[in-house]
């Protein structure tokens, strides 16, 4: 991570590495089936997590995860 004054860069691990420590923390279910949820309807109180939410539309899906 590369944090300067006007912002944070992170890279595409650093933000899943992110998403998966807090959904375990917050909701007891990897970041991947946090999203799996989201995605299909299925993911109760959205709002809860939208900052996850928002962590994971910023991952480019052609990224190769550096």
């Amino acid at each position: 991570m590369v944090v300067t004054p006007d912002s944070i860069e992170m890279t595409r691990g650093e933000i899943r590495e992110r998403i998966d420590t807090s959904a375990r923390k917050r909701r007891g279910v990897s970041g991947d089936e946090l999203l799996r949820q989201y995605r299909d309807g299925e993911l109760a109180n959205p709002g809860d997590v939208a900052d996850l939410l928002a962590l994971a539309d910023l991952i480019d899906p052609d990224s190769d995860g550096r």
